[in-house]
């Protein structure tokens, strides 16, 4: 195991792209997330995470806030790091990563237009950290 280097390392969130889903794209803050349900009754996003400087695996943990309650929702990091794919020596992608939002509000509340802050904590073996977070707006236009 390498120590950790000086050069920076840090984090984005995005969404799934491309014609495949399983390219980077870019989330804006403030831009429409679609809750989705994939038929077991409990509903998620979809994003994708971006690295810089953490290499091809990763420790990755979610997390959803509701900006209205502060209700907040976590997946966390898996034991063994996530394997990310690397566009080159620093840059790499973990895409797509499904993110649990059931517990974001009561049973009877409205989701759709709803506020929520992601949260995306990210480390590795060789003790580097980043933290990243961004202000959505959540759809239920596909449940």
């Amino acid at each position: 195991m390498q120590p950790p280097s000086d050069d920076p390392v840090s984090v984005e969130i995005g969404v799934p792209a491309g014609p495949d889903g399983l390219e980077f794209g870019p989330l804006a803050s403030g831009s429409e997330l679609r809750l989705e349900s994939f038929g077991q009754g409990g509903t998620h996003v979809l994003l994708a995470i971006r690295s810089v400087g953490f290499g091809k695996r990763a420790y990755t943990r979610l997390s959803l806030t509701n900006v209205v309650t502060g209700a907040t929702v976590m997946s966390p990091a898996p034991v063994r790091p996530q394997l990310y794919a690397c566009l080159d020596d620093k840059i790499c992608d973990l895409v797509p990563i499904l993110a649990m939002a059931s517990g974001l509000t009561q049973p009877d509340e409205e989701r759709n237009g709803l506020s929520v802050e992601i949260g995306a904590d990210v480390s590795n073996d060789l003790g580097l950290h980043a933290t990243a977070t961004q202000q959505v707006v959540l759809s239920t236009a596909d449940l």
